[in-house]
């Protein structure tokens, strides 16, 4: 069990996913005999981790106050979630003085049944693309099926909202005892709000857009190229990309379809799930179709079923979007436009993006190259569960199936690095 290897250890819990995970997480450990600590830096903090410590001085002084800390507790290891917030980018600099394990989880590289656990960073970071190339180059006589049999996650969007909501109302209810906290985003109770009306637009769009899957299932059927977009606060833009907003990568995808893709092919523009409350592109996408004379070949949708929005596609272009990985799980061509571990050579398209569109139409997939990259992938980085729900079939606090890939697999016969 992965946990185990935390045995006697003292780990250092920073700021996690809204909602009760890094709770959970403590309990899982504790019962592996880690001792561990928790810093809150707010009130949503506080809420989800009440026997924390709090962090209430000024951002300026939180290194000093974490090299200490690290000392004076004989730390071992910290996980965080996310390594682009203000407060991880300071302690991530002061564990590179240090002797201390840094671990970050993110969202699934493979989503939506898995969540993202790395050493030293994720995404831009990770030091994972340089590793599955070694292992990529390897002929490897150990080479097990692409995945172990998995749990479904189900629906989480109704949970991230209650913990969203919960954190933005804690947070400003406790901000004088807070006053110095610099958060990664907005923290107005209005983000509240946003939340709320992402809910009440997904039954809008669902309504309006009723007849868009099935416009592309059978009409549109490989016709499409489809275009998963971030949030608009993104790591992915903000940090990772040469971008700075959505409406510049947009901009250059269209700019770039209408002068080079097949004049009977389709532009499809996907909104994020997440981002449905703070952003409409409607506008911005509108206007720029009557510029560009492609309004009849731009369509832009919010919460058609994924999977069959991949199975009719042509193609993909992303910033560094889940949506690809799950593309190149289905074979298709994807164009990486900012910075994904998943950006390898015959995995995904390396041409400029003008060369895209003509492209993928005769790219071939290099399927055993896929299959063994998503074995890689899986069972170095990927833990079955989500941070937003429990699994009922998990007898664990957190619901994350530690064991799930460690149970069976020869790493010394693979000549993989163990599991982080």
């Amino acid at each position: 069990m992965f946990l185990s290897k935390f045995s006697g250890k003292k780990v250092l819990l920073l700021q996690g996913p809204v909602g009760p995970f890094f709770k959970y997480l403590a309990q899982d450990l504790e019962k592996q005999n880690a001792q561990v600590f928790k810093l809150n830096f707010n009130g949503g903090d506080d809420f989800f981790y009440s026997h924390g410590e709090s962090f209430t001085g000024k951002m300026s002084g939180l290194d000093e106050f974490l090299r200490n800390y690290l000392h004076k507790n004989s730390i071992d290891s910290i996980f965080v979630f996310g390594d682009c917030r203000p407060i991880h980018k300071i302690a991530k600099k002061v564990v590179d003085d240090v002797c201390v394990e840094w671990l970050v989880f993110e969202e699934g590289y493979l989503r939506p049944n898995h969540i993202t656990l790395e050493v030293g960073g994720v995404n831009g970071y990770s030091e994972l693309p340089e590793k599955a190339v070694d292992f990529l180059s390897n002929k490897n006589k150990y080479f097990f099926s692409k995945y172990e049999d998995i749990l479904e996650v189900g629906k989480t969007f109704w949970y991230a909202t209650l913990w969203a909501i919960l954190y933005y109302i804690f947070s400003n209810f406790k901000k004088r005892k807070y006053p110095n906290y610099v958060h990664h985003r907005s923290l107005q109770l209005k983000e509240g709000l946003y939340w709320l009306r992402g809910s009440y637009r997904k039954f809008l769009y669902k309504y309006k857009e009723s007849h868009i899957q099935k416009l592309l299932e059978n009409k549109l059927h490989k016709k499409y190229y489809l275009v998963p977009l971030q949030t608009h606060n993104d790591a992915q833009i903000l940090f990772h990309s040469k971008y700075n907003n959505i409406e510049e990568f947009i901009t250059e995808v269209m700019v770039s379809f209408a002068k080079n893709a097949v004049l009977d092919t389709y532009l499809v523009i996907k909104h994020h799930p997440f981002d449905r409350g703070y952003r409409d592109y409607t506008l911005f996408i509108n206007s720029l179709s009557d510029q560009l004379n492609i309004k009849k070949r731009v369509i832009y949708i919010h919460d058609q079923y994924l999977p069959s929005l991949l199975t009719h596609a042509l193609g993909v272009v992303v910033v560094n979007s889940t949506v690809g990985m799950s593309a190149v799980e289905t074979f298709l061509p994807v164009k990486v436009c900012g910075q994904a571990v998943y950006n390898l050579p015959k995995i995904t398209v390396q041409e400029n993006l003008d060369d895209f569109w003509m492209t993928c139409c005769t790219w071939q997939a290099d399927k055993e190259r896929i299959q063994k990259f998503l074995f890689f992938l899986t069972h170095t980085t990927q833990f079955n569960g989500s941070f937003y729900k429990r699994l009922d079939e998990c007898s664990n606090h957190t619901g994350i199936i530690w064991n799930v890939k460690d149970s069976s697999l020869r790493f010394n016969e693979l000549d993989l690095h163990q599991k982080l």
